[in-house]
Order: C-alpha cells, then sequence, then structure tokens
C-alpha cells in the first residue's frame, strides 16, 4: 500500500468516525472530496468512492443525531421545495423516456444525490460560524482543485486529459463562489485577507488550463464582476477597486497565454469558431424537440436522439450531441413543466438570497449574513449566461446555493425571531385574572399572541 492510499484511507476513515459524532464534519468532507477527487489520482485510489461513502455515513449521522439538531429548527424553504419538486419530475419522466428508461431512472437517482446533500448541508449548518467555517472549506478546496488544473498537470500528478476530472470543479463552479472570495480580500479578517489574496492568482490562473468551457469560464468572470459592482454595497463597491485592480492586472500581463484574449473575442462573433458557430443549430434542434415532446424525453436521452434531429457535421466522432445549453437540456429532458419547476428553484433562491440582502440599512455596516448573501447572488446571476453554452443542469454547485440561501434566510429572520421570542417568554409577565389577586408568570412560560408577532416572517 502506497503512503497516498494510506494517507486518504485514513483520511476517509477518522473522517467518517467523527462525522458520526458531528454532522456537521460530514458537511465538510463531502466538499473537500467534491473538489479532490481522489479516485483520479489512481494508485489504488480508483475503486474507493469517497464522496459517496462520506455522504452516506453524513445521512447516517443526520439520522442519529436528528433530535439534537432539531433543538434549533431549520425550517425547508420554498427553494429546497421546489428543488423536491424537480427530483420528483426527474423520477416522473423517466418512466416514459423516448430510448433508455433504465439510464433516465439511474440518472435521477445520481441526481436525487446531490439534492439529499444539498438537503443535509441546509439542516446541519445552524449558526454564522458554522457558515463561515463551510465558505471557507469550499474556498480552499476552490484552491486545490485550481492549485492541481496547473501544478498537478505540470508535475506529473494527473495527466493532462484528467485536468477536468481530477480538479473536481470547472470554471463555472470557481466563479460561483469567486464574487465571495473578492468579498474576503475586502471585507474579510486579517487572516481572511490574506488567504482570499493567495487563492486569487491560482483560480485566475486555472481559468486558462481547464479544458472544458474556457470561453464560458471567462464570459461567466466578466459577468460575475459586473453583477459584483452592480450588487455590491456602497462600502464594499468602494473597497472593490484594489483586489479588481491586482486581479486584473495579474490575470492580463501575467497569466493569460498567447492568443488567449484573442480567443476570447469569438465570443462576440461567434461564426468564426466551428464550436460556438454550432451552437445555433444545436439550439434549433432542441427547440424542434421540445415542440415534440413537451413532456419530455427522459434525463439523458438527449444525445440518444440527437441524430434524428442535427445534421451530420455537427455530431461527434460517436454519432451523437449533447444540448450544449444548460436550459434547453432541462426543458427538452423534463417538459415545460420540469424546466419551470427547475427554473423557478433558483428564481426563489435569488429571492432568498435578495431578502437578506435588503435586510441591509442605508449608512449601515453589512453584517456577514448580508455579505454572504451579496456575494453568493452575484456569483449566481454571473454564470446564468454562461451556463447557456454547456451542459451545467447537473452541476452540484448550483444546488448548493439552493442550501445556501435557505439557510442564511433561516440565520437571518427564523434563528433572530426564535431568540427574540425566547427572550419574550422569559420576562416576567403580570397575569391579571377577573377575581382573583395578581399572580406573575414563571420565568419559561409562553405568551403565544406576543411570540407569533415577533416570530412573523416577511413573505
Amino acid at each position: 500500500m502506497s503512503l497516498r492510499v494510506l494517507v486518504a484511507l485514513t483520511f476517509l476513515i477518522v473522517g467518517c468516525i467523527w462525522t458520526l459524532r458531528r454532522p456537521f464534519i460530514g458537511v465538510l468532507m463531502v466538499i473537500m472530496f467534491f473538489h479532490m477527487n481522489l479516485r483520479a489520482l489512481g494508485t489504488g485510489l480508483e475503486d474507493i468512492r469517497f464522496q459517496y461513502y462520506s455522504t452516506l455515513v453524513l445521512l447516517i449521522s443526520y439520522i442519529i443525531n436528528k433530535k439534537q439538531l432539531d433543538e434549533t429548527p431549520s425550517p425547508i424553504q420554498l427553494p429546497m421545495k421546489l428543488l423536491f419538486g424537480f427530483v420528483v419530475l426527474c423520477f416522473v419522466t423517466s418512466a416514459w423516456a423516448v430510448v433508455d428508461p433504465v439510464l433516465a431512472f439511474e440518472s435521477a437517482v445520481d441526481f436525487a444525490k446531490i439534492v439529499l446533500f444539498s438537503f443535509l448541508m441546509m439542516k446541519i449548518v445552524k449558526t454564522e460560524k458554522e457558515l463561515r467555517i463551510l465558505m471557507w472549506v469550499i474556498l480552499g478546496s476552490i484552491w486545490y482543485s485550481a492549485f492541481m488544473a496547473r501544478w498537478g498537470e505540470e508535475w506529473g500528478w494527473i495527466s493532462e486529459n484528467e485536468i477536468g476530472i481530477a480538479t473536481g470543479g470547472t470554471g463555472t463552479h470557481f466563479m460561483i463562489f469567486f464574487p465571495t472570495l473578492i468579498l474576503m480580500a475586502i471585507w474579510g479578517s486579517k487572516w481572511e485577507k490574506r488567504a482570499a489574496y493567495f487563492i486569487l492568482p491560482f483560480v485566475l490562473d486555472s481559468l486558462t488550463v481547464l479544458p472544458e468551457g474556457s470561453r464560458a469560464s471567462f464570459l461567466n468572470m466578466v459577468l460575475t464582476m459586473i453583477a459584483f459592482l452592480l450588487l455590491a454595497p456602497k462600502q464594499v463597491r468602494r473597497k472593490s477597486i484594489l483586489p479588481f485592480s491586482i486581479g486584473a492586472a495579474i490575470f492580463i500581463f501575467i497569466l493569460a497565454p498567447p492568443g488567449y484574449f484573442d480567443y476570447m473575442r469569438t465570443i462576440l462573433e461567434p461564426s468564426q469558431e466551428s464550436s460556438a458557430a454550432s451552437r445555433t443549430i444545436i439550439n434549433q434542434a432542441s427547440m424542434q424537440i421540445l415542440m415534440e415532446y413537451p413532456h419530455g424525453i427522459g434525463y439523458n436521452n438527449y444525445s440518444l436522439i440527437s441524430m434524428h434531429y442535427m445534421p451530420e457535421e455537427v455530431l461527434t466522432e460517436f454519432g451523437t450531441r449533447d444540448a450544449h445549453n444548460s436550459y434547453l437540456k432541462v426543458a427538452t429532458e423534463f417538459g415545460v413543466v420540469g424546466f419551470i419547476v427547475w427554473f423557478s428553484t433558483f428564481v426563489a433562491t435569488w429571492i432568498y438570497f435578495r431578502r437578506v440582502r435588503k435586510t441591509l440599512k442605508k449608512d449601515q455596516l453589512p453584517s456577514v449574513l448580508q455579505l454572504y448573501a451579496f456575494s453568493l447572488s452575484a456569483g449566481m446571476l454571473g454564470v446564468s449566461l454562461g451556463i447557456a453554452t454547456h451542459n451545467y443542469n447537473d452541476l452540484d454547485t448550483l444546488y448548493w446555493l439552493v442550501a445556501l440561501s435557505c439557510i442564511l434566510y433561516n440565520l437571518q429572520f427564523v434563528r433572530k425571531n426564535q431568540e427574540a421570542a425566547v427572550a419574550v417568554s422569559d420576562t416576567i409577565i403580570p397575569s391579571n385574572v377577573p377575581g382573583q389577586p395578581p399572580t406573575w408568570s414563571s420565568p419559561g412560560e409562553r405568551r403565544i399572541e406576543q411570540v407569533d408577532k415577533i416570530t412573523k416572517v416577511p413573505d
């Protein structure tokens, strides 16, 4: 057994044991394994399903510790309810999949695992401290992925054709959390600022070497930064000039390889690049499929019927082609109803982020929760156009956003209102009963009508 295998197995076993005692550790482990993807490193790790085992142990830990976790309620908010509804539709549409119902059902099972983890994240993360740790584990894991994309391949730890697999991430995934990274460089504590400035060049460098969706990643980065400036509180916008300037200078003059920006210009003139030029034909075929199958063709059945709707010149060497558009991929495979539910999930996610952001009063310094809500909504808005050029509807990170919107909403409204309700209930209140001398309610005795007023959460 190699040292690499021994270290990886020790990390998995110790982490799983710790998870049984504290579910939050399991949430962090799953996120790390998503990025590390240790199976791609070989040397005996190929058959060990790290993320699957850690998610399974996390589920067991949640069941074991559910009573304790429920002492601090985490209501299932609208975005998560809509996501559950979409999962149901994934299974339902597999029943009438036009080519391979078994593939559609198995794909629905795999997607349900992503949603399960998002649900567990929402139910387990209970405090601002845990949320802060969670965000830094995500940012640290993104650094690992970005580091491996460049130096893991350079030093021979992974092969060039495994960069997108072994790094466990894509440019789109990185850009969702890029505004949070910038935010930490601006508004974080002393060590957070140093860590953010350290991670920043690695993330920018990875955009030039990740093989999948390089133009989509560049587009996402530009749109994410625009969204950052549009949504940022005034105090944050002023302080963003320095990290923006440093990041832009490093990216343009040091990291971008020769010819990089010439290739990026094809975004404005897609007919000059064969892959981009084919998108119009593929989108037209997708619309035709949607017209013929408004109820959906079944999960991952798109490529299996693509050859009947596209000319041979746009098909791959295997004689098929996928949608290359997350929106049309969902619409064709799950039908009009499925697309409405899926899209509504992210509209609700955006609204819940916005509700937390809008609690910031004029001339008031933003709280940690408000800053996270702002940065995540900027990342979400920034990638909304880029995912129209690739199939990212299965990307785990999109559904982490659903969980994070519920976590932020619960922390901002539900928990603080419950704390206020407890404070009221513990106040000694005179009890006036006709015909009897005044008595006093004991500490902890609840006055329901007052609690109801305090715990009302905005619609």
